[in-house]
């Protein structure tokens, strides 16, 4: 016999998940099914009838939520614990490289994403202990510079494992529980759907897992620490309660998830180069993608995976009447969509579109209000 109990969040079952929680991974899981055909196939009949290419491919669905999965995590020690990394891509770096050496041996995608998350968990113990010694600029500095050295390791010393810079190629992934190939469609004989991969299908069951797992640490005690330490570090000492193991857990949890982002990017990719796994640029990308969505939003940095992927891979192909073809000029094009997305919801993306549409909401509850009290009052009359 289950009980239920009621708390802020709503009504709480056996199963430990509010009403808002079901919500939240009942439409992120309509999302995430929706995802491949809006962006491809949707994406695709309007540029037919514009006559101008903004669809995406096949995997760029599955990139996005890589990105997704990385910046969920990132934004627990940005969003929530106010603490600025540039050193990121060293776990996402890590996560890639030992997953693509595992798979030489065990090419299960399952063991693949589990021994990058270990190793990177690992890394990120030592590294996350001595940053955290350290706030503000010279947190980031410090991570940074952690970032660097593992990228000069893969380049140089590190290169009889990491190929150095001709990049790691010698990826073996082997099919989903022995026996769903990653690139073959889930729905072979349905046209409209050929962008459904088993690959996406296993990153989407990952990218709600995570979604999930980040919900609940927020709602959790840890995640309540965690938002006070970005509100007032001091205060948070003045209770009595450790501050650097707190940073040091939402340091260690981020990596998890970039660990995760970077075994599962190897694997999409079958390539991995030191410029994209451990390079300062990367861990920079991590940033922008989380504010672009909206630092300190749950979901929010998803969307900003979603505009800085379909910036580069998509509107970087096309070719307009007064630049010509965009090409390498990507970023600038994406510092302009920057640009007018913080000048005009400062907050990201995510919390500017809520926020804009619970005040057009209460608006539209207001007239309605003030229409029934006109109406009444003609009516007294």
């Amino acid at each position: 016999m289950s009980t239920e109990t009621e708390g802020e969040g709503g009504s709480v079952g056996a199963t430990g998940l509010t009403d808002s929680d079901a919500v939240l991974m009942i439409a992120s899981a309509v999302a995430l099914f929706s995802l491949p055909w809006v962006l491809v196939d949707g994406f695709g009949i309007v540029a037919e009838m514009l006559d101008f290419s903004i669809g995406g491919y096949v995997g760029l669905p599955s990139l996005i939520l890589i990105y997704g999965i990385v910046v969920i995590g990132y934004n627990l020690l940005l969003g929530y614990t106010g603490l600025l990394s540039f050193g990121h891509a060293a776990f996402f770096g890590t996560g890639a490289y030992v997953a693509g050496v595992v798979s030489q041996s065990v090419g299960s995608p399952i063991v693949m994403v589990l021994a990058g998350i270990a190793v990177a968990t690992l890394i990120a113990w030592p590294i996350g202990w001595v940053s955290i010694r350290r706030t503000g600029v010279y947190f980031a500095v410090i991570t940074l510079t952690f970032g660097q050295m593992l990228y000069f390791w893969a380049l140089g010393p590190g290169s009889w494992l990491t190929n150095g810079d001709n990049g790691f190629s010698e990826v073996g992934t082997g099919p989903i529980l022995g026996t769903f190939e990653l690139d073959s469609a889930v729905f072979p004989n349905i046209g409209f759907l050929q962008s459904y991969t088993y690959e996406y299908v296993f990153i989407a069951i990952l990218a709600l897992l995570a979604l999930w797992i980040a919900n609940r640490i927020l709602k959790s005690p840890y995640g309540l620490i965690f938002e006070a330490l970005g509100q007032n570090q001091q205060r948070v000492s003045f209770v009595g309660l450790n501050v650097q193991r707190y940073k040091l857990m939402a340091f260690i949890i981020s990596a998890v998830f970039a660990g995760a982002g970077g075994a599962l990017f190897i694997m999409h990719e079958n390539y991995v180069h030191p410029n994209t796994a451990y390079y300062w640029i990367q861990s920079g990308d991590f940033v922008i993608m989380t504010i672009l969505g909206g630092a300190g939003s749950l979901v929010g940095p998803v969307f900003g995976a979603f505009i800085f992927e379909y910036v580069a891979n998509v509107l970087s192909g096309l070719s307009l009447p007064v630049i010509g073809a965009i090409g390498s000029l990507w970023r600038i094009v994406l510092g302009a969509v920057f640009v007018v997305i913080v000048w005009t919801f400062p907050k990201g993306v995510y919390p500017g579109v809520r926020d804009f549409l619970v005040r057009r909401g209460a608006r539209d509850a207001l007239d309605r209000l003030s229409d029934r009290v006109r109406n009444r009052g003609g009516e007294s009359e």
